[in-house]
């Protein structure tokens, strides 16, 4: 993973697009069906100071500067981050979600941690293959296809 390499730190993936790194956000991806095809919008925070980041954020905000103490050159990162998509993207199309799964799994950052999902208040499972959040509550399992989840630290 393009963090990952960039940093040495280990990254997680929180549900349904944000980059988490010592549990705080890094990066995130949105991505929207328009006309047939897929507009993919990603950020990725590399060089704010943590007084550069916004305070008042659900998760913790992060940058690659902030969590190691470095400064990065940005020109790598970005390269790095298009092969990565490319690679990615090509997994993806020839064997569908299931062929990146093994690292999303992995990487999941609300696996056993207590959360809401609009306003449903339960234990996060895992992320299921079909890329669903597989959340425990009281009254049983539920799958949840989109929604904001809200985590205890």
């Amino acid at each position: 993973m393009v963090v990952e390499r960039a940093t040495g730190l280990a990254a997680q993936l929180k549900w349904p697009n944000d980059v988490m790194v010592d549990r705080r956000k890094v990066a995130g991806g949105l991505a929207e069906l328009k006309d047939a095809a897929v507009v993919l919008g990603i950020g990725l925070n590399v060089n704010q100071t943590p007084t550069q980041l916004p305070t008042q954020t659900k998760a913790a905000a992060g940058s690659l500067r902030s969590v190691t103490g470095r400064t990065y050159e940005r020109r790598p990162i970005l390269i790095d981050l298009l092969l990565e998509l490319e690679l990615r993207y090509e997994a993806w199309r020839d064997g569908g979600l299931n062929a990146l799964y093994d690292d999303l799994g992995a990487r999941d950052f609300l696996r056993g941690r207590r959360v809401t999902v609009d306003g449903v208040a339960g234990t996060a499972q895992m992320i299921a293959r079909d890329g669903r959040l597989s959340v425990q509550t009281e009254s049983g399992p539920v799958l949840v296809e989109s929604g904001e989840v809200l985590f205890e630290r």
